[in-house]
């Protein structure tokens, strides 16, 4: 095993650093190589059976507390490797570019054995492409993986396979590509991961609605949005969520019946203003903070299970004690979307100025339209928000405003 650079960061110079981390990857790829290596043997000799696990894939995601599907993308390589020699002689110790010893090295790490053997793999035998090809092929990509990045590197895998396979996969039909739709979902930390494919109309339906709302929007101060593009489509799909889910025709069955979210929570901490006790407990297992749920409960789209003292049911609330359709309409037309940024009301919920946990009436009177961002800030107590002749007005922070220049002395 190479002897890494061990000395404290703090003692070396940019140049040391930048050696040590050029040492320090080329050792973890080795190391990865070899666990790759490891993994195809255990899985030939069959030993994770003999132990009791039910394939390799378990045994390894358990033994090291790895998610089973990246132990799957490496385990698929590890067992392929043996028919690409190019890839393996360069996969974490390197290989000569050419026969000539003296020449530099070509090294890919496992990230880039993984798109080459995938792109390689995909070619079917059905195509009848002569082997000599297939390695003309491998021998050029694993060139190319010195010089490409990694999205380039697979853009070269498409290339290839293109050129290989002439005639390309055979045309599947729209019946063939509906049938392969799928949505997975996931528990994750504080929420769910999920991903999946949609086809033909119902991908560019999904595409449209999420492109639109994931347009940027200005900050009040007319500077840029800050959120990457990632957060904008994951708030353009919880936006198109929750519409869906208000409209009540979002769940066949449900007729004009909304599907709620129920939080389970004590009074004691829902009436807490700054919401910093406690949690309200979801259905499906996930856990709010009491804040959370004050800001949630101002619309019609959850309802509380309040608990007192004694655990016991107080009130289970109902939809018409939150937003009606017809007040919600009234709130479009009076607050022409959110208050605070200008959102437009598809993108806005509605917030009680005094919430009702303390008494406060579900009326245009006590009523604000703010977009999820900005009654998040509300209900943190950085924006407060009061009526005016009618009309809700939003309060800047103390802290929007940089202080006053300090007044100069009479130098006369």
């Amino acid at each position: 095993m190479a002897i890494l650079d061990e000395r404290p960061v703090w003692s070396m110079t940019g140049s040391e650093k930048l050696s040590a981390l050029d040492a320090a990857h080329a050792e973890i790829a080795r190391l990865q190589a070899r666990c790759l290596h490891l993994s195809a043997g255990l899985d030939a000799d069959g030993y994770a059976q003999e132990m009791g696990a039910r394939d390799t894939v378990q045994l390894l995601s358990v033994r090291y507390r790895l998610d089973p599907a990246d132990v799957r993308r490496d385990l698929r390589l590890a067992r392929a490797l043996h028919k690409y020699p190019a890839v393996t002689a360069a996969l974490g110790t390197g290989r000569s570019a050419d026969s000539d010893s003296s020449a530099p090295l070509v090294t890919v790490n496992p990230g880039q054995a993984e798109v080459i053997v995938s792109a390689l793999e995909k070619v079917p035998s059905s195509a009848g492409v002569p082997v000599e090809d297939l390695r003309v092929a491998e021998e050029a990509m694993v060139e190319a993986a010195a010089l490409l990045p990694l999205a380039d590197l697979r853009k070269l895998g498409q290339e290839m396979r293109e050129r290989l396979d002439t005639d390309g996969p055979e045309p599947r039909n729209e019946d063939d590509a509906s049938s392969r739709e799928a949505l997975w979902i996931k528990k994750a930390d504080r929420g769910v991961t999920f991903g999946g494919y949609l086809a033909g109309e119902n991908a560019e339906l999904f595409e449209t609605l999420i492109f639109a709302g994931a347009k940027p929007h200005k900050t009040p101060d007319g500077r840029r949005d800050p959120r990457p593009r990632s957060k904008r489509q994951a708030d353009a799909l919880s936006a198109v969520l929750t519409t869906a889910a208000g409209n009540g025709s979002a769940v066949p069955g449900h007729g004009d019946i909304k599907p709620h979210i129920t939080v389970t929570i004590d009074l004691e901490d829902l009436k807490d203003a700054t919401g910093t006790r406690g949690r309200g407990y979801l259905v499906h297992g996930d856990t709010l903070s009491a804040a959370a749920v004050r800001r949630l409960a101002c619309d019609a789209g959850v309802i509380p299970l309040v608990l007192g003292s004694n655990s016991e049911p107080l009130d289970v609330g109902a939809e018409h004690r939150f937003v009606t359709r017809a007040i919600r309409q009234a709130l479009n037309a009076r607050d022409k979307g959110c208050i605070a940024c200008g959102a437009p009301p598809s993108m806005s919920e509605a917030h009680h100025i005094t919430h009702w946990a303390d008494g406060g009436p579900t009326s245009l009177e006590n009523l604000a339209l703010l977009c999820k961002r900005d009654h998040i800030n509300v209900h943190r107590g950085h924006l407060t928000v009061h009526m005016k002749n009618g009309h809700p007005v939003i309060n800047r922070p103390t802290w929007s405003d940089p202080d006053p220049p300090p007044v100069l002395g009479n130098t006369a």
